[in-house]
């Protein structure tokens, strides 16, 4: 059996998924099976997989259809279809080096025992090799990585794009959370509730993994938050935990509020992970939800 699933959640993205594949059949290690979760793709995304499964790639692929549910959701079957004990999540739009998997193989096998640690992350690029952001992270070079909660990646200059590889076992007891109704919410809100339980993730600095956002990438999008107000109002409710100071929580009330406002649903406000700040900023939490509310008419 593999040793790393590496999943991709994708959406009509036929035209870039070509260049993942290619990435993977150049891994000087194919000690991986490529698991596809395709969010209900109208691209002819099926036939091209399709035909990829019949010759030998040195890795099997493993492809799974779902009606247009959204990216957690896609995720989470994904992860329901991995057979192996480790997961990477990588993007229809990006791609990884040759010898990605042949360089995380034994950093997996130094955390393999250890209590409380998720598992390992490295650092993602540009393609000119550059990180995604102009900071260098602060972890010492004769150690070669810094334990740390996804939470407390910001004290290590770690707020850069990352790719983390976790255990599969615990990405099933954390599932990617989800509103019923809508078609995104942040990935973080997974990674910070390890987080907020003591999980602690290996990071380095290596550049393994190169990013190339496209204009209709998920990250790109700048209506995500008008489309998905509720799973973003969960992300400021879990902030509530996350930043305990009266000032952060009175500021995460207040945006968690305007959303519930300006999606109608005002019935999650008593899921409240700060039920005293959430009454007391609720009136300034409805006036920006009717300035959201204008913000998302115009977009």
């Amino acid at each position: 059996m593999s040793r790393i699933s590496i999943l991709t959640a994708t959406y009509n993205r036929r035209h870039t998924l070509g260049k993942v594949y290619r990435s993977l059949l150049a891994q000087t290690c194919k000690d991986f099976e490529w698991v596809i979760s395709d969010d209900g793709s109208t691209d002819n995304t099926e036939e091209l997989v399709k035909n990829w499964q019949k010759y030998d790639n040195g890795f099997n692929i493993i492809y799974s259809k779902l009606p247009h549910v959204g990216f957690p959701r896609a995720l989470n079957n994904g992860i329901n279809h991995s057979s192996t004990q480790w997961i990477m999540k990588l993007d229809s739009d990006d791609y990884i080096l040759p010898h990605t998997i042949e360089t995380i193989l034994p950093w997996l096998d130094e955390i393999e025992g250890m209590a409380k640690m998720a598992g390992i992350g490295v650092t993602a690029c540009h393609p000119d090799g550059s990180y995604m952001k102009p900071q260098q992270p602060l972890i010492d070079p004769k150690v070669g990585y810094v334990d740390a909660t996804n939470t407390d990646r910001a004290k290590y200059r770690l707020d850069i794009d990352c790719f983390e590889v976790l255990r599969t076992s615990l990405l099933r007891e954390y599932p990617f959370q989800y509103w019923p109704t809508e078609e995104y919410a942040p990935p973080a809100l997974n990674y910070n509730a390890m987080a907020l339980d003591g999980w602690k993730i290996r990071w380095r600095t290596a550049k393994l993994y190169i990013c190339e956002y496209l204009p209709d990438g998920l990250t790109r999008s700048n209506i995500k938050v008008k489309k998905n107000p509720m799973g973003y109002a969960m992300m400021y409710n879990q902030d509530l935990l996350r930043f305990p100071d009266f000032k952060s929580r009175c500021k995460n009330a207040i945006q968690m509020t305007a959303l519930c406002t300006a999606a109608g649903h005002w019935g999650y406000l008593l899921k409240s992970n700060a039920p005293l700040v959430t009454a007391l900023m609720l009136p300034m939490g409805i006036v920006w939800g009717i300035r959201r509310k204008l913000q998302f008419a115009k977009m």
